[in-house]
């Protein structure tokens, strides 16, 4: 493709694509031209945007077999810049609704999640509990951490065939049972956790009774109730955690975890549709199959990654700051 150089990383990892066929998982796009990657001026920006707008096609055609997509070397510095370049590819946002801690900086981008550096975010589809989640995920990368702080990505067809290979029983249930996930709000607003947000900041309203409608309409919960210590309890699924979408050839996925998002659980419980605790060697069994088949990805200063969110999963590893990367969604 004369628009981008294909390019490699030492991360890299031989996958089965869509097709079937062995596919590198990113796959990474440098600019063909030398001008676009030592500039960063307003009208090389523009470029870059007409460059994206021109090869749209194309690059829908390689997010759907490589499932991911390392833009690598363009002179993108900041959100201004990031979101001209998430525009170009003309797909709708999708508005951020959930309990992460993220601020909006610019059109359609937000900061990702903020929790404290040093705590891991386990593997997850953005967005996986809500009752409408985004197709694709941008990430951006303005400051790379001095070390850790790897965005890691797993393609999620890779794990349901494992899990039942390792677990059959505990699968079977699964599937029969549903998951459920229920997490409990702070009272107040915080930055210190994976569920940062009060009911009040995350349903846009002071009133219980349009919180309890909103939280079913927008979210998706099976159940909302605010508690008397000003915390609210939220409740999700049963979920269908194995999953197969239109136009992935009947792939199935492993859409939903079963794990949390942190390690810290005193405001999550993940269980089974009848109540029963998600077993600890499950979760340990799919932690390490996740670990097996991830590929944990060095963020350089500039770099866009770009995911199909219907097939993969994402996360973070420790890092020392300063770090910061941003994200926008479309649906």
């Amino acid at each position: 493709m004369h628009a981008f150089l294909e390019s490699r990383t030492a991360e890299q990892k031989i996958v089965g694509g869509i097709s079937d066929e062995k596919r590198l998982f990113p796959k990474v796009l440098l600019p063909a031209h030398q001008s676009i990657s030592s500039q960063h001026h307003k009208g090389v920006i523009a470029d870059i945007a007409q460059t994206i707008r021109s090869n749209r096609e194309w690059i829908q055609q390689q997010l759907m077999e490589h499932s991911a997509l390392l833009f690598r070397g363009f002179p993108l510095r900041s959100a201004a810049h990031f979101s001209s370049f998430v525009e170009a590819f003309g797909w709708e946002e999708q508005p951020y609704v959930g309990f992460a801690p993220r601020t909006k900086v610019g059109n359609g981008v937000y900061t990702a999640n903020e929790a404290p550096l040093h705590e891991q975010i386990e593997f997850h589809h953005e967005m996986a509990l809500m009752k409408t989640y985004p197709s694709k995920l941008f990430f951006f990368c303005e400051t790379a951490p001095p070390e850790g702080g790897q965005t890691s990505i797993v393609l999620s067809q890779s794990i349901p065939q494992r899990m039942e290979d390792r677990m059959p029983e505990f699968v079977r249930r699964l599937k029969k049972l549903g998951s459920v996930f229920k997490i409990t709000t702070p009272a107040q607003n915080t930055r210190g956790s994976f569920i940062a947000k009060n009911w009040q900041t995350a349903l846009g309203t002071n009133n219980p009774s349009e919180a309890k409608k909103r939280a079913a309409e927008v979210m998706g919960c099976s159940s909302f109730e605010c508690l008397e210590d000003g915390s609210a309890e939220f409740v999700f699924g049963p979920l269908e955690t194995i999953r197969t979408f239109e136009g992935y050839r009947g792939r199935k996925v492993w859409f939903n975890t079963i794990g949390g998002y942190g390690e810290r659980s005193k405001n999550q419980w993940l269980g089974l549709g009848d109540g029963s605790d998600i077993p600890r060697e499950a979760v340990e069994t799919l932690k390490g199959i996740l670990d097996e088949e991830c590929v944990d990805l060095r963020w350089q200063e500039g770099d866009v990654l770009l995911l199909d969110n219907l097939a993969v999963q994402h996360g973070r590893r420790p890092s020392e700051p300063p770090r910061r990367v941003l994200v926008a969604m479309c649906k």
